[in-house]
């Protein structure tokens, strides 16, 4: 696929209106009439990012109802212009401004023709819309084994999650990626841009698939890079995410076995690994600072040593827990991190959460079906949501295959099925497969192979062969 001339051509149009207007009645395209007045941004974001303000209404379905201002920032071509990209980090409520700025030699290349435009989202971890004193601390990891345990969770999240849903209450019911998805057509149209290119990290993929789902006509083109699977029920995509964090294990587990830096070298890893879990879940062991761990808190702490190839970390923690001391997974004894409220407005009202007991039970069953190593692990995250989410308003659904472009998707090991589950629904689409271990390529990493093909995929249209693999890198 290579763009026509005349799509590579549509210079953005920006008609200056203030950088303060109220959100104006939705267009027919379902974003409001409004534009951007550009001026420096101040503070530590770089000098060559240009800010603006944009109304947007809390609740998309009162336009004329109250509204909040998001912060809007554009990394202008360095070459003749030929359309915009929009870019979300990801989260959820990553500060788009903040993060485009930490990394914009990454996108150097990408400016060369295209102007790439990121902004804060509602209620982001940025705490422009939302009071970070009442949200940074939400509910804790819950490790429910029976209906008891279970009610008493839920008594815990929904203390934890009152004081910042009650701070702005209008707010928090409307955080769902598709209300976001509004956000971004948004500031589509206040660029004066008839369509949109769209480069998504992390949970930006959400936020993509959200805007696909209700504009796929304004989307030139959708590059998405480690994300989760929000077209698949939340079944078969909980299923993916084991599948995948397992293969991530069993590379550890090849690693120890051929690596005299491991702690278990010479050991049946994976027999060790799940001795220490079961041995912890009979009695919690101790660890610094007074701290105890069971066996889905010391799954929950070695998600992250996997997932970040801190291997000889975990293959150390492991052997010292064998022996009856956790603190290697925690050595500062700080306990599990709480969730955080704002970010968890938008996952439960993206449907990552269980209708009750029986539910939040079966769906454990399924996990240790398919994950020996870590079963129980999403469904004990996404608990918090049981307590107090409505009925999600934008829960997983397919795309509309047939009215989008042929996407580009770019899939670490252990991310690389969700990704496929997101672009093998369009038809012409490709997926990168990264050879390693490392979340978001693009954005993160900076990795030169997939910014290369993720670059000429979003100015000229132009996909990888199908079955490109970016190698492991550095190497």
């Amino acid at each position: 696929m290579t763009w026509p001339r005349s799509a590579l051509l549509a210079l953005p149009l920006v008609v200056t209106l203030g950088a303060s207007a109220p959100a104006a009645s939705a267009s027919s395209s379902g974003a409001p009439a409004s534009s951007l007045t550009w001026s420096a941004c101040g503070g530590d974001v770089s000098a060559e990012l240009r800010c603006a303000k944009l109304a947007v209404p809390v609740d998309w379905s009162k336009p004329g109802g109250k509204t909040i201002t998001l912060t809007v920032a554009r990394g202008p071509a360095t070459g003749e212009a030929a359309g915009t990209v929009l870019f979300s980090p990801g989260g959820p409520g990553g500060a788009g401004v903040r993060e485009l700025s930490r990394a914009l030699p990454n996108f150097a290349g990408l400016r060369t023709r295209m102007n790439v435009v990121t902004w804060n989202p509602r209620g982001g971890v940025s705490g422009e819309h939302i009071p970070l004193a009442s949200c940074a601390a939400g509910p804790a990891f819950a490790t429910p084994d029976n209906r008891r345990e279970y009610d008493q969770a839920l008594k815990a999240n929904t203390a934890g999650i009152a004081p910042c849903r009650d701070a702005v209450p209008e707010l928090f019911a409307h955080m769902d990626s598709a209300t976001q998805a509004r956000d971004m057509d948004a500031i589509r149209a206040a660029l004066g841009e008839e369509k949109i290119s769209y480069l998504g990290n992390s949970y930006g993929g959400v936020l993509g698939a959200s805007y696909a789902r209700l504009f796929p006509q304004r989307l030139r083109a959708m590059a998405v890079d480690s994300v989760p699977d929000h077209v698949s029920p939340l079944a078969k995509s909980e299923r993916l995410q084991y599948k995948s964090l397992e293969a991530g294990f069993k590379r550890f587990v090849r690693w120890c076995a051929g690596s005299s830096d491991c702690a278990l070298h010479g050991n049946d890893v994976e027999r060790t690994w799940q001795d220490v879990v079961r041995r912890a879940e009979r009695r919690p062991l101790p660890g610094a600072a007074a701290a105890r761990y069971d066996g889905d808190d010391l799954k929950f702490l070695a998600y992250g040593m996997i997932n970040t190839a801190d291997w000889p970390t975990f293959a150390k923690a492991v052997a010292s827990a064998s022996k009856g001391d956790a603190s290697g997974f925690d050595p500062q004894g700080r306990g599990l991190p709480r969730r955080v409220t704002a970010m968890l407005a938008v996952n439960c009202a993206d449907g990552f959460r269980y209708d009750g007991y029986r539910a939040y039970r079966a769906a454990v069953r399924r996990s240790v079906e398919v994950s020996p190593n870590f079963s129980g692990l999403r469904e004990n995250a996404w608990l918090a949501c049981s307590p107090w989410a409505a009925k999600a308003p934008n829960p997983p659904a397919p795309l509309p295959a047939r009215a989008l472009p042929p996407l580009l998707g770019v899939g670490p090991v252990y991310e690389y099925p969700a990704v496929r589950a997101i672009t093998d629904q369009v038809p012409g689409s490709v997926t990168i497969r990264y050879d390693g271990i490392g979340h978001g390529r693009y954005l993160n990493a900076g990795d030169p192979c997939v910014i290369g093909h993720v670059d000429r995929y979003l100015i000229d249209g132009k996909l990888p062969a199908p079955g490109t693999t970016c190698p492991a890198w550095p190497a």
